[in-house]
């Protein structure tokens, strides 16, 4: 039977409408990434309808689904994205990651993620919420990588901290000392920051809004533990006096003081100045009273920075940039090359190698900027950071509980999780005495 001509016309208008709306697709979750500082890993569904178009999305992230080799770094980045989730944020919580994820085709796993919110089969929406917490941590696994901290850490490490070492020393008792043009600087610890491993810099980034690993700057880190709070202050002049850290290679908008503060301190240091002058105060007893200064700044400007820090972290704290000069691996071997050419070969041969391994372009020299963190705090800020509330174990733990939400919060919801609920803890247990002990016990 032939459809009406009304069929026609009901059918076009439709079709006239779906392009129309589609037309005005503003492709929101995008949109706000770009123009709103929304961070990626926000979103709440991929913008792909079809392969091809998860194919060219995949191709212009970084990655050919026709390259093999892209598919072995896929592959390897979902690796590391699965062992993250189920050992760090599954961790003890009443939720197992469903074994699909494992190896579905990267394609199907995008177009997973693009499925509707709302789908009517929860199922469906299970598995859609699913694909994108792993998509969120395979994405910043994937910008977790830093070449030059990868190839050249071993070197970018030494060149920094020697500037620190030539600096620190020790008294005849043997306590350290941080050297400075006019006095030094007795300290109570020089702790150097080892490399941060990859799983924690994955979490550090999953809570940052940007998330991506160009905003990490703590690779490399010093801390520096002085007696009393004053100390701190003649801590950084003595680093500025001596160049070991320069100003002007400051990041300006790391920099955070929860320890001293230097208003106050200033206006200290100006009355004690007018009584020692008017003869009211002796030098001695105006340094005294200055050493015993403990003013700190007033608000919350730390957690406000780092929402997963104690209110009760004290402590200075700045990035520098410091100016890194390495020799260029690839002009060293075409360097070695052409001086094995010219010991075995002579003639057009000679002449048609070195011609080849000719390093016109390659700078012999890499030269960037790298960035180092320093943290400066007093013997009581460190004890409250390793022993109270402010420990590293608490901070991780606020950290995970954070991650955990943005990263699986739609999928507990479906669940009928709490994603602000506390994980439980692992019960304490006793250690189990070995047999012979308890035999000689009896």
């Amino acid at each position: 039977m032939r459809p009406r001509p009304e069929m026609f016309v009901l059918d076009s208008s439709r079709i006239v409408s779906a392009a129309l709306l589609q037309s005005y697709d503003l492709h929101r979750g995008a949109m706000q990434t770009v123009v709103g500082g929304r961070s990626a890993i926000d979103i709440s569904r991929l913008e792909v309808v079809d392969v091809d178009q998860a194919r060219a999305f995949l191709l212009r992230y970084g990655y050919d689904v026709d390259d093999p080799s892209h598919i072995d770094a896929i592959e390897k980045n979902r690796s590391q994205a699965i062992g993250f989730l189920r050992g760090v944020l599954l961790s003890r919580v009443d939720l197992e990651m469903p074994a699909w994820l494992d190896d579905l085709p990267v394609l199907e796993l995008l177009l997973t993620a693009a499925i509707g919110l709302h789908h009517a089969d929860p199922t469906i929406a299970l598995r859609q919420a699913w694909a994108c917490a792993l998509l969120r941590v395979m994405h910043t696994f994937a910008h977790a990588e830093n070449y030059f901290q990868h190839a050249y850490y071993p070197q970018i490490r030494e060149s920094i901290l020697n500037r620190f070492v030539e600096q620190v020393g020790t008294r005849q008792d043997g306590s350290p000392v941080l050297h400075g043009r006019t006095h030094d600087v007795p300290l109570v610890g020089f702790d150097v920051k080892e490399a941060k491993p990859l799983r924690s810099v994955v979490l550090k980034l999953l809570h940052k809004a940007e998330n991506v690993a160009t905003d990490l700057f703590d690779h490399i880190g010093v801390r520096i533990v002085v007696n009393r709070p004053i100390d701190a202050i003649f801590a950084v002049r003595a680093l500025l006096d001596t160049h070991t850290i320069m100003f002007a290679n400051i990041k300006p908008t790391r920099s955070r003081n929860t320890l001293v503060d230097i208003d106050a301190l200033t206006r200290e240091i100006a009355g004690v100045t007018q009584r020692v002058e008017a003869g009211l105060l002796s030098e001695a007893e105006a340094t005294e009273e200055l050493n015993r200064f403990q003013v700190r700044p007033e608000g919350d400007e730390q957690t406000t920075w780092n929402q997963h820090s104690s209110a009760r972290y004290r402590s200075m704290q700045f990035t520098c940039r410091q100016l890194i000069r390495l020799t260029n691996p690839v002009w060293q071997r075409l360097e070695r090359a052409k001086q094995v050419a010219r010991q075995h070969l002579t003639g057009d041969a000679l002449a048609m190698m070195v011609a080849e391994l000719d390093s016109v372009g390659v700078e012999q020299e890499i030269q960037f900027f790298f960035p180092y963190e320093v943290q400066i705090m007093d013997q009581e800020s460190r004890q409250e950071a390793t022993q109270g509330r402010a420990s590293y174990s608490e901070y991780k733990r606020r950290q995970i509980v954070a991650v955990r939400k943005r990263v699986l919060g739609r999928v507990m919801a479906l669940e009928g999780l709490d994603p602000d609920a506390e994980p439980r803890r692992l019960r304490q247990t006793v250690p189990l005495r070995p047999l012979h002990e308890l035999l000689n016990a009896r």
